[in-house]
């Protein structure tokens, strides 16, 4: 009875480490592909992990969310004037306290910041999504999704990244 339980538990074990590396090995090979550069790829997903475990979030919540934002591209600005990775707004950068041009600290701050809005929605990924691009004020404004195309789509967007790298 007590070879069994050794058994099983090191058998549990192996599957839970092995699916973490799978995970892993999965979010890497997906910042490979739409990265230039191995070394770009590397220093993405380490800050990926850092920032994901220390504000307990989904890593691949994180990389679908610079997938979606700036295809891994830390040069873009967007029209509005959200910087980096993680498209952070001047002002969401110098809440969060992070430079948004510095690819580590964008992604702590739109990592802190998802989280954020994962607790301000009750850990509703959809809506939490929403304010990450609406803002929260919009989410509430509406009570739900707002009706606005570019968030639908956005949130639809992320979702699907998501559920890819979660697969």
């Amino acid at each position: 009875m007590k070879f069994r339980f050794i058994a099983l538990f090191f058998l549990l074990t192996i599957c839970v480490f092995s699916k973490e590396d799978n995970s892993s090995s999965k979010i890497k090979t997906y910042i490979e592909k739409h990265t230039k550069t191995e070394t770009a790829a590397t220093n993405i997903y380490n800050s990926i992990i850092e920032h994901s475990n220390k504000h307990d979030v989904e890593p691949e919540l994180i990389a679908a969310i610079i997938k979606v934002e700036s295809d891994f591209k830390q040069s873009t600005v967007s029209r509005v004037g959200a910087t980096g990775l993680m498209q952070l707004m001047p002002k969401t950068a110098k809440l969060m306290n992070v430079n948004p041009n510095n690819i580590n600290s964008n992604i702590k701050g739109g990592t802190k910041y998802i989280a954020w809005c994962l607790e301000q929605n009750k850990n509703n990924l959809t809506l939490a999504l929403a304010s990450y691009n609406a803002g929260i004020g919009n989410v509430k404004k509406y009570n739900g999704i707002p009706p606005f195309k570019e968030t639908q789509n956005y949130v639809k967007k992320v979702m699907k990244e998501y559920n890819y790298l979660k697969a």
